[in-house]
């Protein structure tokens, strides 16, 4: 008799589901220990109020990365366009119709639920995708293109239409995303828009574009930033004026700051992480026993590392830095099993923005960045954050359960094809009528591969499949011609018209 296959709940990378896990253990311990005194001026101290909501969080979280952990990749390729537009309109609608929490219009409160979110959070997300399918699509040919046009106006004006089909066909899929993203989320969140730009730079990196071009980009990105942000500062605009006290206080505290107000707060609450962190020791005080989280700002939020600190120790911090450090870790043996590139740059850029928001927020609490506002994922208080993480996470954790049963069939195939050249030498006629074939791909085991496909990003060919995941009327192919060129064309079928896209030093 044959086994049957058995439908387990927790599909992928088991040590991730492992990770998540410790991750809200750690969230209820510091909510509820980090609300004590919030609860008595809040909820007429009703201590377990804020642990219960956030376990409710939790719950809702964990059911999130099953759902979407059980979503086929190309459903996240297919909607991705269209949400990333959404998220945008979303983040321009919050400046307009928005919340404000501590003077940043960065949420957005549904009328019915009356629950608040963060559009950002969604944005981050779907670009992500986005900027993966692109990326994925030209892998063959990305270490052959420029993404920018050329500057010089000579050569604009000798070949106006490389120029035009390069913006069309490399810059403007490729970057146009980058940058409005990172435009849009600038006014409001300053942090979240790095974070954005370094994520996408990695992932370009990653992603095969050559190092010439993404340190044009760069440099063009670092004096746009640089005059954009004296702009606000000068005009009154957005939170400028508060990133350039922030800078200031950080780099060497002075009292010649334009807002005297936010800069005292912002000392006060760096001064005060350094205490918790001071007090904590190595072994820390003690789980409830704090004595700073009536002093620290947001114990259970933006300083919560601090807070770990103080009750659980440098051992405790180690701990939880390890954890965010595992993460990325397992992220990158996913990649490394991934057959489409485009999944594989997907894993990549979620898991940077997991672990770069957590990394900035324990820099944050120990003086090493200047204050932000960004939460500890999985960990800090609130549904926003964790509900999309959880997204995330189970995004990453669906590659890797397709990644897992692909090796599986294909083991499955070898199986069956070493049992027919066995019995072809014996001289017996092989007999596999079809569902004596299902049967024994059902007979696969459930422990992953011991020596899973290593295949780098740049060694893989794109696959007839994977076309109608990633857009084949989008695809670009290399095309050799009699005269010795090589140019860009179109892969759907009519052939359209081709394109030269070439470097001179490439042809």
């Amino acid at each position: 008799m044959t086994k049957k296959r058995k439908l387990f709940l927790f599909r992928g990378d088991k040590p991730l589901w492992i990770i998540v896990t410790a991750l809200f253990l750690v969230s209820l311990l510091v909510v509820y220990s980090a609300t004590a005194a919030m609860a008595y001026r809040e909820v007429d101290g009703n201590t377990s109020y804020y642990l219960f909501r956030q376990a409710r969080f939790i719950m809702i979280g964990f059911f999130l990365i099953i759902v979407v952990h059980w979503v086929d990749y190309k459903y996240y390729a297919r909607f991705a366009k269209a949400l990333f537009k959404l998220s945008i309109v979303l983040v321009l609608l919050a400046y307009v119709i928005g919340v404000s929490l501590n003077d940043a219009p960065r949420w957005i409160r549904v009328p019915v639920l009356g629950f608040t979110f963060q559009p950002s959070e969604l944005l981050k997300i779907t670009l992500v995708v986005v900027l993966a399918q692109q990326l994925g699509i030209r892998q063959n040919v990305i270490t052959k293109i420029p993404i920018l046009p050329p500057l010089n106006p000579a050569v604009r004006r000798q070949n106006p239409r490389r120029v035009f089909d390069i913006w069309h066909k490399t810059t403007k899929p490729l970057l146009m995303p980058i940058v409005v993203s990172t435009l849009v989320v600038l006014p409001a969140n300053f942090s979240t828009a790095a974070i954005i730009w370094a994520t996408c730079m990695i992932m370009l990196a990653i992603g095969r574009v050559r190092q010439r071009e993404i340190n044009r980009l760069m440099l063009w990105a670092a004096l746009a930033c640089v005059l954009l942000v004296a702009v606000m500062y000068v005009s009154g605009v957005g939170r400028a004026e508060t990133w350039v006290n922030r800078m200031v206080q950080f780099l060497g505290p002075t009292e010649v700051v334009a807002d005297n107000k936010q800069s005292s707060q912002d000392s006060y609450q760096a001064q005060q992480a350094e205490i918790a962190i001071a007090s904590g020791g190595v072994i820390g005080k003690g789980p409830g026993n704090s004595t700073q989280r009536s002093q620290l700002p947001h114990p259970y939020s933006d300083f919560a590392y601090a807070f770990i600190i103080e009750e659980y120790g440098v051992f405790g911090g180690i701990v939880v830095f390890v954890l965010y450090l595992w993460i990325f870790y397992r992220a990158g043996l996913i990649v490394r099993r991934c057959n489409r590139p485009s999944q594989g740059l997907m894993v990549l850029g979620l898991s940077l923005i997991i672990t770069m928001q957590a990394f900035v927020n324990m820099a944050v609490s120990v003086g090493l960045m200047p204050v932000t506002g960004q939460p500890l994922p999985l960990i800090s208080m609130g549904g926003s954050s964790v509900f999309f993480t959880c997204i995330a996470m189970g995004m990453i954790l669906g590659v890797s359960r397709e990644s897992e049963r692909e090796q599986q069939e294909l083991e499955a195939q070898q199986r069956l094809a070493a049992a027919q050249a066995v019995d072809n030498e014996s001289g017996s006629e092989p007999v596999m009528p079809q569902d004596a074939s299902l049967a024994a791909m059902e007979d696969v085991p459930e422990e992953p591969l011991r020596h899973p496909l290593r295949r780098s990003l740049s060694q893989r060919e794109s696959r007839r499949a994977d076309v109608e995941d990633e857009e084949s009327v989008d695809e670009l192919t290399l095309v050799e011609h009699g005269d010795g060129t090589a140019q860009w064309e179109e892969s759907a079928a009519p052939k359209r018209e081709v394109i030269d896209l070439m470097d001179d030093d490439e042809r």
